[in-house]
């Protein structure tokens, strides 16, 4: 009895001391949708990898739960170690003193400058200091049905890239198929409501616009280059005749689905949804230059993050960082969930360039434009939306739209 006792107490004592070396890592993510169960596997992989040294629980909750818990949990002292932030909310929560600066970690991680694509790595600094390691783009994706395309003559591996080029598809593939005097395919849909707002994001950036100046304190958007990127839509409705009238959200998605609608916009995150549709022929890449400067194109960004705890402890912030480069090298499995990963090697492997459409609309990536994120972003950029649904109705002339957006959006910045 006694040496079983003594037996027992030392394998206690050894798997006491075990545990003791082993860190700890609380994960916080929003991947509430089937993105959850691929970042779960990814995490169990990072456990069973690291089973003797890190291991991390992964705690899943509505984004915007978590966006109002985290900062109340690290407060508190309990927060997360590491979690995923959106890049539209990063400079938010830098100013609250959320994060820590990455740069002294980036070593650990095996991640430098080159090994993310640039137009997101730029994205992640915050007053020179980098505060979180992209995993992803989530673009502005245009689709575009191939068999359509050959029925009007088009080339379906080949569709319009520019304006003018988009314009003249739209036309060829905008029929009265029934010969019933009414227009039962049209070549576009350009919706009341989202995403329209990011298909006027692209061309107005494209067209070289600034949304704000400077200082971020006057709005800018209500210039040429915002006019004519708004006037581009209207004029798909109003003037060329290529998408109807009053399209509410979603009906687009559905014309797609069913061959009635020939071009569509939407986010990468509709992608397996339309795969899933049978007899559904398709393209999908980077939206076309609608604009007369340079391509532009429309994305959010899921950002890897350490959050900044009240007595930071240096082996778990460590042991954060080869976390967060084990998941960014491995972000080819994250393509699976129906992401763009923007790890350069995951971009560039055999693996990635084979999967379908992937790496087609992989190709737009360098062209992803990120606005100037910061705190009163949301609220003004509001009457941008609101705008664009009153020209898009023929409520309201463009110009007038956009002036009036202008000034809710100064008086909004201005408060």
């Amino acid at each position: 009895m006694k040496r079983f006792f003594l037996v027992s107490l030392i394998g206690l004592l050894l798997l006491s001391v075990s545990a003791f070396g082993v860190i700890t890592l609380e994960f916080w993510t929003g991947f509430t949708g089937p993105d959850g169960r691929f970042m779960q596997e990814l995490v169990d992989r990072f456990n069973q990898e690291h089973k003797d040294e890190i291991q991390v629980n992964m705690s899943t909750m509505l984004w915007a739960d978590y966006n109002t818990k985290v900062p109340i949990a690290l407060a508190s002292g309990k927060g997360p170690d590491v979690g995923v932030a959106a890049i539209d909310n990063l400079r938010s929560f830098v100013s609250q003193g959320m994060l820590l600066p990455l740069d002294n970690y980036l070593g650990i991680m095996g991640i430098k400058e080159g090994d993310i694509v640039s137009s997101v790595w730029d994205a992640t600094h915050v007053d020179g200091s980098i505060y979180g390691i992209s995993l992803d783009v989530h673009p502005l994706v245009f689709y575009w049905n191939k068999e359509l395309f050959r029925e009007a003559g088009l080339d379906p591996e080949n569709p319009p890239m520019t304006r003018e080029a988009f314009i003249e598809a739209a036309k060829a593939l905008t029929k009265d198929t029934n010969g019933d005097g009414t227009i039962d395919q049209w070549g576009t849909m350009i919706p009341v409501g989202w995403p329209n707002y990011f298909i006027w994001f692209s061309a107005f950036f494209s067209n070289g616009g600034e949304l704000f100046n400077e200082d971020l304190t006057k709005a800018t958007f209500a210039s040429p280059a915002g006019m004519d990127a708004m006037q581009f839509l209207v004029d798909l409705v109003f003037k060329y005749k290529v998408s109807p009238e009053k399209v509410q959200v979603d009906a687009d998605i559905d014309a797609f689905k069913r061959g009635t609608c020939a071009m569509e916009f939407n986010g990468i995150w509709m992608l397996t949804n339309y795969m899933e549709v049978e007899g559904l022929e398709f393209g999908a890449g980077p939206v076309p230059q609608f604009g007369s400067e340079r391509p532009a194109n429309w994305a959010g960004s899921h950002t890897l993050v350490i959050y900044k705890q009240r007595k930071q402890d240096l082996e778990k912030t460590e042991a954060a960082a080869r976390f967060i480069g084990w998941i960014s090298n491995h972000s080819y499995d994250w393509a699976l969930a129906g992401q763009i990963p923007v790890n350069v090697s995951v971009q560039n492997s055999e693996q990635f360039q084979a999967l379908p459409y992937h790496s087609s609309i992989a190709k737009g990536v360098a062209n992803v434009v990120f606005p100037p994120f910061f705190p009163k972003y949301g609220d003004s950029t509001g009457p941008i939306w609101e705008a664009l649904n009153l020209a898009i109705l023929g409520q309201k002339t463009v110009e007038q739209a956009l002036k009036d957006a202008e000034k809710i959006s100064n008086e909004i910045l201005q408060d």
